[in-house]
């Protein structure tokens, strides 16, 4: 069958190049023709007749709250440093993705495809998908094809459609032949926003494979620098995460590899905010005996390599995912918030049950692939 999957747009997010490698990956192994669509325009300036009222009210604010006020034109400066940013990104997705660019999904025509896959990662979120109808196949209308959302996720439990976005949303779900999330509590979201009550929850694709392909990956890389020490991902720096490290250095006696990236941040030069390869971030994984972070693929990848984790609290992107994913594998006490100064650390260092972790993972796979080859069923 020909699959289109349609995603968030992949540019230097290791979590979003993973799982679309990953989907991709199982779907191909299944036996399909599979095509990842990735808009050539990651973030279009405004155009038209509000274009000049946009940057006239980014400047307000520049005004008013002066370095914490948004960047004026975000747009231009990114497309400008992109290809220099994603160096390294790019040649993963090159070779491993090989994504079909469009300048929207107007492109696609009709009887190009059998099915439209729609997920995963946090492409029903507004703030992420611009056009967010599209994420829904508005562009397929009428066409006879499979709708089909695999893993899709709000990122958030709070609501940010607009409400024209949410009834036109629920019109075109309504068409969807089979609708999976990744969070549980998205489950009840799409029935309370979308008035869809069949949605499954399952599991996020990076999960899918069995963990040895990104150790194969790993392997490939000739350093190893977090080789038995503590492996900071952080998206979002603050002084509460700082000190969740220094406290891990501290109980743990280990010390500590970055492998944070954090490539839009202004200021710094652009030759230090190159971010390296997807093989050399999953080696550090590979290598590591603690991580810290607050990356929901952080989580992720984590237990798929049995890896002592602290997951942080990251309210900022979404704590929904968080918590949905910790819940699945009854690993909550994970998550922390901050530092009890009376804490010795001695359960964040302590051994997880990986048998009973391992356990759940292959009852969860089974079942998320399960729901795959039966959505796909009707096509064949």
């Amino acid at each position: 069958m020909r699959i289109a999957v349609v995603t968030l747009p992949l540019h230097t997010n290791y979590g979003g190049l993973l799982q679309a490698f990953a989907l991709k990956n199982v779907l191909e192994g299944m036996g399909h023709s599979v095509t990842v669509l990735d808009l050539k325009d990651k973030m279009p300036a405004p155009k038209g007749i509000k274009a000049p009222f946009k940057y006239m009210g980014r400047m307000l604010r520049r005004l008013v709250k002066g370095s914490e006020g948004p960047e004026v034109f975000k747009e231009l400066r990114y497309r400008r440093e992109l290809p220099v940013l994603a160096t390294y990104t790019s040649s993963f997705v090159d070779r491993y993705i090989t994504p079909r660019l469009i300048g929207s999904y107007k492109d696609v025509r009709e009887g190009e495809y059998d099915a439209f896959i729609v997920g995963s990662d946090q492409v029903w979120r507004p703030l992420y998908f611009r056009g967010i109808e599209d994420a829904f196949l508005k562009f397929t209308r009428g066409w006879d094809v499979l709708r089909i959302a695999y893993a899709a996720s709000f990122g958030t439990d709070k609501l940010e459609y607009e409400y024209t976005q949410l009834e036109e949303c629920s019109r075109l779900l309504a068409d969807f032949d089979a609708v999976s999330v990744r969070e549980d509590a998205a489950v009840g979201m799409c029935e309370e926003w979308l008035d869809h009550d069949g949605a499954v929850h399952v599991l996020d694709p990076v999960m899918l494979p069995d963990a040895d392909i990104y150790r194969s990956f790993a392997s490939s890389q000739e350093k190893h620098p977090a080789e038995g020490r503590i492996m900071t991902y952080i998206l979002d720096p603050s002084d509460e995460k700082k000190h969740v490290v220094e406290f891990m250095e501290r109980v743990s006696g280990l010390g500590t590899y970055d492998s944070s990236v954090w490539p839009y941040v202004a200021g710094r030069p652009l030759s230090e905010r190159v971010v390296p390869p997807v093989e050399q971030w999953l080696a550090a994984f590979a290598d590591c005996e603690i991580v810290v972070t607050d990356s929901f693929h952080g989580c992720v990848l984590s237990v798929l390599m049995h890896k002592r984790f602290v997951a942080v609290g990251n309210s900022r992107r979404g704590m929904s995912r968080l918590n949905s994913f910790l819940s699945m594998f009854g690993l909550e006490q994970r998550l922390v918030h901050g530092i009890d100064p009376e804490d010795d650390g001695s359960f964040l260092l302590s051994d997880i049950d990986w048998e009973r972790v391992d356990a759940v993972l292959q009852q969860q796979r089974e079942k998320s692939l399960g729901f795959i080859k039966d959505s796909l069923k009707d096509k064949e």
